[in-house]
């Protein structure tokens, strides 16, 4: 998988009106982002997506969004309803795209 691509997915999407995640690759993506925007760590790799969702949630809950990319990124990730299963690759992806966010 070339995790770049996936990441900058959701960057490009964030400047369009109704662009939804379309994979569990960008949901993860956009998840690792977030952990980073938010200055919160890592976490560890869940079973689902869904799952994994529901934990950024409870440490960003009731917190002001950062920024307007921020919010975005947090709103396409809601909208985001499969309940694909967290791989290994895709858990690879969530860290990148921690490590990658600025």
């Amino acid at each position: 998988m070339v995790f770049y691509i996936n990441k900058q997915a959701v960057e490009i999407k964030t400047r369009f009106e109704n662009a939804p995640l379309t994979s569990p690759n960008e949901a993860c993506a956009a998840m690792g982002m977030l952990y980073k925007i938010y200055g919160l760590p890592l976490p560890p790799k869940g079973e689902t997506v869904s799952q994994m969702r529901l934990e950024l949630h409870k440490s960003i809950d009731g917190k002001e969004p950062p920024s307007p990319f921020a919010a975005k990124i947090v709103d396409m990730l809601d909208k985001y309803f499969k309940d694909d299963p967290v791989t290994d690759e895709i858990y690879e992806l969530l860290c990148y795209s921690y490590r990658e966010q600025k």
